[in-house]
């Protein structure tokens, strides 16, 4: 008898848990995403959305973004509007209607990032794919815009912007052994009013997304500035930047290295990165390596991903040029595998998708 009620009282204990779980996830708050009233930068605002399904939410999100609140300019201008959206197995497509092509640089780019940046915060979407009537939103090149998360997108907190500038960067990272280079390429959307030397230091902050990769900066790093003279990028940063990364065995030499080819690979008139901590370089990184120098780009330490060996930075270039490539038609060929199996892809089909144009019409 005592081991029944011995039972009864885990059970118990364990629904507690699980509901007690489940109050703070309802009570978690959202962020909804508007501009300035020059229109010129988002502004973020809470929200605590009371939808329970994901249509719901969907529906209660969109239609915060449509209607701003007081000292705020919604990001939809009256004519932009949503069709509808398809949840697939790894990102959701929202489709605007074809006004959407008719916003300036910083309007799209705006609205682009506020859709994503609320949306994101649903629980399972992961990536959102942009679609106009149907068809993948292109850039003006012409080229397929690849689905983004709320990371794509990275502002400034500082005056307004001119405009936003797109960037393909080639990040490297350590492997797991933290012995040699691993290169992840990322697409980011940054204001212009930003240096992209400390926009790709932000990046190897932010840390690696692809398994077999580990960190080399410590996550709770700071960047205290960044200037350039003469093709030299100086970054200043404080003193977690002088601590190992957690759960990384990087080696001091392998991260400094991975900053410079990072750096030096992504802004042309770079040559060379120096680091200096708290406005010093006359310390030992890690208390190891000597940094009162400045860093050319070495791909000594880059990872071979076929044999182990060490790459050259031609054969390295080559293969993330190759791969850039093969990602571009991917995404413009193969739209349908962003939707699950179970789905029928109505977009896709060219018929009237989930409507939501009322609720997008601003008040």
């Amino acid at each position: 008898m005592r081991k029944k009620w011995n039972l009864f009282w885990l059970v118990a204990v364990v629904m507690l848990m699980l509901g007690g779980c489940g109050s703070r996830r309802e009570e978690k708050g959202y962020t909804v995403y508007y501009t300035d009233t020059t229109g010129s930068k988002l502004m973020d605002v809470p929200y605590n959305p009371a939808a329970e399904t994901f249509d719901e939410m969907m529906k209660e999100l969109l239609g915060q973004l449509a209607n701003a609140p007081s000292g705020y300019i919604s990001v939809f201008p009256s004519d932009v509007t949503v069709k509808g959206y398809e949840r697939g197995i790894d990102a959701l497509r929202i489709d605007f209607s074809k006004e959407y092509y008719e916003l300036d640089n910083i309007g799209e780019i705006l609205l682009r990032a506020a859709v994503i940046k609320t949306i994101s915060q649903i629980p399972g979407v992961t990536k959102i794919m942009i679609t106009v009537e149907g068809q993948q939103l292109v850039d003006t090149d012409g080229k397929p815009v690849p689905a983004m998360d709320a990371a794509s997108f990275i502002d400034t907190k500082e005056g307004g912007i001119n405009s936003y500038q797109y960037a393909t960067l080639t990040c490297y990272f350590s492997d797991t052994a933290g012995e040699k280079l691993v290169a992840e390429t990322r697409e980011v959307h940054y204001s212009s009013n930003m240096m992209l030397e400390r926009v790709v230091m932000e990046q190897l902050i932010r840390g690696p997304e692809n398994a077999g990769a580990s960190a080399v900066v410590s996550g709770s790093a700071k960047i205290l500035s960044v200037s350039v003279n003469n093709g030299i990028c100086t970054i200043n940063l404080d003193s977690e930047f002088n601590k190992a990364p957690s759960e990384s065995t990087v080696r001091p030499e392998v991260a400094l290295y991975a900053v410079a080819n990072s750096i030096c690979g992504a802004c042309e008139t770079i040559s060379g990165v120096k680091f200096e901590i708290n406005g010093k370089d006359d310390v030992k990184y890690r208390d190891q390596v000597e940094i009162d120098h400045v860093f050319m780009p070495d791909m000594q330490f880059a990872k071979n991903e076929d044999s182990g060996t060490e790459d050259s930075v031609e054969s390295s270039t080559e293969d993330i040029q190759t791969e850039s490539v093969m990602q571009t038609e991917q995404a413009s060929e193969s739209d349908t595998e962003l939707l699950s199996e179970d789905e029928t892809s109505d977009m896709a089909a060219g018929n009237p998708v989930v409507g939501i144009d009322p609720l997008l019409t601003k008040e």
